[in-house]
């Protein structure tokens, strides 16, 4: 199915809130566990700034494996994708559906274990963009919320600061990032959101463009060549949704306005982004850098109001 460019941006919005609900809900539920001692936090002290730069290596280390992964075999990207979406859609569903189903003989089954092994499988066994862009939504709304309960203000600030500075180098210098979303996004992983459109009015007879009538075989062939050329899928990297949430939870600590407004301001610069991303398709933009301005942005003009 290809979107106009407003379902696009229509799609971009409700993912970009859902993550942010659902994130900011599982999140708030997480403190609420780390306040009553039930659970830790799962990256040490959350002031530390310290956190902040074992974050970014941990980052980078796993940035590298994935390239490794890339280049002598990709068929692990997909356990990678598995493990993350069914341990990330995991915090979602067991923070926030905390309840069991008996089982004779074997016990109680968590339901969030048994809807993230489905979410998992569903997606691994029929692979397409809704389900590419569901399982992400989720996955990231769960990591999301974990790592923006982790970590505090501060140290939050730095390591997004050290990734929108990351995003701009390897997109615009090393490029590496570019290479490595064109190997992710062959098939519809749930690493990136996608997006289908028509970069133009797509040719409905081709055999008229050709001026003949060819063989099946050719026209099937030619028909796939043409369709490349007239349609384009936009992608949006996983972290890009991430950041901003681990940002707004964080926020938490200081009030829900606070919060609020940090989700308005990415959001906002988000559509900014996109709006001048579908006048040109095809080009690679870091959306890091501006998405988590926006999202600062929005937090100090609460601040001010406030």
């Amino acid at each position: 199915m290809k979107l106009t460019k407003t379902q696009i941006m229509l799609v971009l919005i409700t993912m970009f809130l859902i993550v942010q609900l659902l994130g900011i809900t599982t999140g708030y539920r997480y403190l609420q566990l780390m306040s009553i001692g039930a659970v830790e936090p799962a990256l040490g002290d959350p002031g530390s700034p310290m956190i902040s730069v074992w974050l970014f290596a941990y980052l980078m280390a796993l940035t590298g494996i994935i390239l490794l992964v890339i280049k002598f075999k990709k068929e692990i990207l997909t356990v990678f994708e598995a493990v993350a979406i069914f341990f990330a859609s995991l915090i979602v569903f067991q923070l926030l559906i905390p309840i069991g189903i008996p089982i004779p003989r074997i016990g109680i089954i968590p339901i969030g274990l048994i809807l993230g092994f489905t979410l998992t499988a569903f997606h691994l066994y029929k692979r397409s963009y809704l389900t590419q862009n569901m399982a992400l939504t989720i996955a990231v709304s769960g990591a999301g919320a974990v790592l923006g309960a982790s970590i505090g203000i501060i140290p939050v600030l730095i390591f997004m600061l050290a990734l929108g500075i990351y995003d701009f180098i390897s997109v615009f210098y090393t490029k590496h990032m570019v290479y490595m979303a064109k190997a992710i996004t062959e098939k519809p992983r749930a690493f990136t959101a996608a997006f289908p459109t028509q970069t133009k009015g797509e040719p409905k007879h081709v055999e008229k463009l050709e001026g003949k009538k060819p063989r099946k075989e050719e026209t099937e062939k030619t028909n796939k060549n043409e369709l490349k050329k007239y349609s384009k899928t936009f992608q949006l990297g996983g972290g890009d949704l991430a950041i901003p949430l681990v940002f707004t939870v964080s926020l938490l600590r200081i009030g829900i306005i606070q919060t609020i407004a940090a989700s308005l301001g990415a959001l906002t610069a988000l559509v900014i982004l996109f709006t001048y991303l579908l006048k040109r398709p095809g080009i690679a933009i870091p959306a890091l850098p501006p998405v988590t301005a926006g999202s600062i942005l929005g937090f100090l003009i609460s601040l001010l109001i406030i």
